[in-house]
């Protein structure tokens, strides 16, 4: 019963307002325009954009959305469903796998209350990517494993092997590699080697292939090496030995932003790695915690989302770590206080910084659950406290979402821009930051205009799958035509013979002088 009504009360936290945030350039557009193609062409199997063969990501979370399209129409509030499906799965699923291995309810509920409110856990539940997916079956995966390794049982396996084919259909390889370095660094911290004949590895690749092997094969089938050179060859391995942001890669780089993704609870956490290692299943936890954090710390390129899937065994620290400070008379609450009101104050001040709004509210809301948090500090409730941090930031964030991330992400989207199109009829082209947005919204074939066309620059030039044409092909090639438009990111300069017709904030749209 715990699973499922955090599951409906995070579900009633993360959808709320979806219909209203814009699709953002250029990650979320790339996975929403990629599933509207799906949909429209009818082909399930092989992703799309602009088009062409898309092969960023497999299929699974294109899948998602594109159903998504089919139910509740193509929009802002379909394409991000899923995310908000799987990331109410994930808190729901937290909670059950800490009630179950610490045989307590209380520890489920806190360890549900504290991923549900980690800073980063809730801002991906609404956004357009992978990694609320992952999430889901990569936990799931690795808390199987772990249970087949504790009780025995060839279910547990199955559903551990099935859960890892899942993953490597959202994300790739990586889907498999995690939970089986996670598992092989236990047993090699805990040094019971025997438990690797356990791990029923031959059983379990059966159920992996079954699971994953089919669309892989197919799409093999269908696309040939052009499929493995770009998925693997590209999309995986390179990113992996060659950094897509060399400012980015630094060794320092998650030890600084996986504190930041869990506030409020960070305090806790450090408290519960320092306290922890003679607690049941703590071997297991920090383990898999610190093998995502070195893993992703040797790789080339790091995104702020690649330690995501470590917010479960964290969250669950943290839940282990609020039930022992219920045990002692003066419980050290401030290791939860300090950070939870320097969030609360952080949101506050903060709001000044984005688009103008009203934000008394917001303000208000923060510096009550801050004082409400405070006094339940002094008091010592060390249950209740950690309930009113969770719903204190569940309040403020949605607020911060209404108010501000809104119009953030329309500042960040080309929809308004889109709709000054005619709905049919027009040629359209794009200089600086290609607005992908913009096709999602409009439907239109949206051209990247550049200087000349030259061989590719750079590795990660096969990323980037738009139709591209000079600025002078396309100038000949419209001569004549009457409704042609243009958009200009900041800091470019339009085709001779244009006139700006609507000004945004990313970029300006100019239709060519004549038109109708």
């Amino acid at each position: 019963m715990l699973p499922l009504i955090v599951f409906l009360v995070a579900l009633a936290v993360y959808l709320p307002m979806n219909g209203l945030i814009p699709v953002t350039d250029p990650v979320e557009a790339n996975y929403a325009l990629t599933a509207k193609e799906m949909l429209l062409s009818g082909d399930w199997l092989s992703p799309q954009i602009y088009g062409q063969f898309w092969y960023d990501k497999p299929a699974m979370i294109y899948w998602l959305i594109a159903a998504s399209y089919k139910a509740f129409g193509v929009g802002e509030f379909a394409a991000r469903f899923p995310t908000g499906l799987f990331a109410a799965a994930g808190v729901a699923f937290t909670a059950w796998f800490a009630a179950r291995i610490y045989g307590s309810r209380p520890a489920g509920l806190l360890a549900a209350v504290v991923l549900g409110t980690s800073l980063e856990y809730w801002v991906l539940a609404r956004m357009i990517i992978t990694d609320a997916v992952l999430f889901l079956f990569g936990s799931v995966s690795l808390a199987a494993l772990y249970l087949g390794l504790k009780e025995g049982g060839r279910g547990w396996y199955v559903l551990a092997y099935a859960a890892a084919g899942l993953a490597v259909l959202t994300k790739g390889p990586v889907g498999l590699v995690m939970p089986g370095l996670v598992v092989l660094a236990y047993i090699a911290v805990t040094r019971r080697w025997e438990r690797i004949a356990r791990l029923r590895i031959l059983l379990g690749t059966i159920v992996f292939l079954a699971v994953a092997a089919p669309w892989y094969l197919a799409m093999y089938a269908a696309h040939g090496r052009d499929f493995v050179d770009t998925f693997l060859g590209l999309h995986n391995y390179l990113r992996a030995t060659v950094s897509e942001h060399p400012k980015d890669n630094v060794f320092y780089y998650y030890l600084v932003l996986f504190p930041l993704s869990l506030l409020p609870w960070t305090g806790v956490l450090l408290r519960a790695l320092a306290a922890g290692r003679r607690r049941p299943h703590f071997a297991f936890l920090a383990v898999w915690l610190g093998v995502f954090i070195i893993f992703y710390t040797l790789m080339a390129t790091k995104y702020p989302t690649y330690v995501f899937p470590a917010l479960f065994p964290a969250a669950i620290l943290v839940a282990r770590e609020l039930e022992e400070m219920q045990t002692v008379r003066r419980p050290p609450l401030l290791w939860l206080t300090v950070p939870a009101v320097a969030l609360l104050a952080l949101f506050a001040v903060g709001a000044h910084w984005l688009p103008p709004a009203v934000w008394w509210p917001l303000q208000l809301t923060a510096a009550i659950g801050a004082v409400i948090v405070v006094w339940l500090g002094h008091r010592g409730e060390a249950f209740l406290q950690p309930l009113a941090v969770g719903a204190a930031v569940v309040a403020v964030s949605l607020l911060l979402i209404g108010q501000g991330l809104v119009p953030l992400a329309a500042s960040r989207s080309a929809k308004a821009a889109a709709a000054v199109l005619p709905a049919q009829g027009a040629t359209v082209a794009a200089i600086g930051d290609y607005p992908t947005s913009a096709v999602f919204y409009s439907g239109h074939r949206i051209t990247r205009l550049v200087d000349t066309i030259q061989a590719p620059q750079s590795v990660w030039a096969g990323k980037h799958t738009m139709p591209t044409e000079s600025k002078a092909e396309f100038a000949a090639r419209t001569a004549g035509q009457p409704e042609v438009y243009l958009f200009v990111a900041k800091g470019g300069e339009p085709l001779a013979g244009y006139s700006k017709i609507a000004q945004f904030d990313r970029l300006a749209v100019y239709k060519k002088a004549g038109g109708h």
